[in-house]
């Protein structure tokens, strides 16, 4: 049996990805289930609004294509409150996650690399999510500015904004804590951080587009055989039931922006060099203080 993940230690760039896949395997089921017992209503709030976003965007799609009376078709009508609510319970659900899977590394490391009750998970869901979900909506709307302008300072900031969610929930930071502490670590490591990030992100979006690309491409298909554009509203449904369940894959990068943060910081502060310098002959594992709620 391979050795477990030890998060504390410097990793270059393959060692971050290898290892990000490695510990995955290794806590398939746990992590699954946090996903599941935390994220679960999220994910289910955002399905719903966006099937009826999806619903009605068919039904104004079919009617212009058959060449009906579209009068009234407006920005309202086009986008009513289920599509708004559609992207507050997505920001929701990345949010119910990311606190979900760091509160469960952030335990794995503290227990000595041991797998987290459910009951220790949620005394960290709890206490941070709101933190993270409201520094979120600020976050996206930063980046969202950002973009507008040629794009560069969205990419440029994306790693920034990443790394601020583990040191929110590992350090207790708040949001400018976090902000600034974001900056200090990745100094000098701005071009491999983005990278490792990007090939991540690649290989997720990669195994989402397989995933939902046999329904996509049929309803394609039907779309544009047809005499008039008309598209199939169950193969709409069923796309969107699939894009919902795939956000399960984005597990995968926040196990890896985690993995980036402990290298990045024991590159810079050797506190898991330290630690392990401390308890050096003691054969026994360093009992932890701190609570596990809080």
């Amino acid at each position: 049996m391979a050795a477990t993940i030890e998060f504390k230690k410097r990793r270059d760039f393959g060692q971050v990805i290898n290892d990000t896949f490695t510990f995955m395997r290794q806590n398939f089921k746990p992590l699954i289930k946090t996903y599941f017992t935390f994220c679960g209503l999220f994910v289910l709030a955002s399905m719903s609004t966006m099937l009826m976003q999806q619903y009605k965007m068919v039904n104004i799609i079919n009617t212009i294509g058959n060449g009906k009376n579209s009068t009234g078709l407006g920005f309202g009508a086009m986008y009513g409150i289920e599509y708004f609510l559609s992207i507050l319970f997505s920001m929701a659900t990345y949010a119910s996650m990311s606190v979900a899977i760091l509160s469960y590394i952030a335990l794995y490391v503290q227990k000595g690399n041991q797998v987290p009750t459910s009951d220790e998970v949620w005394g960290y869901f709890k206490y941070y999510f709101f933190r993270v979900f409201g520094s979120s909506l600020l976050l996206m709307l930063m980046v969202f500015v950002a973009f507008l302008f040629c794009l560069v300072p969205g990419f440029w900031l994306f790693p920034f904004v990443a790394m601020m969610f583990p040191i929110m929930v590992i350090e207790n930071g708040s949001l400018s804590y976090s902000f600034g502490r974001s900056f200090k670590i990745i100094k000098d490591n701005f071009w491999i951080t983005f990278g490792t990030l990007i090939i991540v992100w690649i290989i997720v979006y990669a195994c989402m587009s397989l995933v939902v690309l046999p329904t996509t491409i049929f309803s394609m298909i039907g779309m544009f055989t047809s005499k008039n554009p008309h598209m199939s509203l169950t193969l709409t449904m069923i796309t969107t039931v699939l894009q919902s369940i795939c956000q399960v894959f984005t597990i995968i990068p926040i196990i890896t922006i985690s993995l980036a943060y402990f290298s990045l910081v024991e590159q810079k502060e050797s506190t898991g060099l330290m630690e392990r310098i401390s308890h050096f002959g003691n054969t026994e594992k360093p009992i932890d203080t701190r609570p596990e709620e809080y």
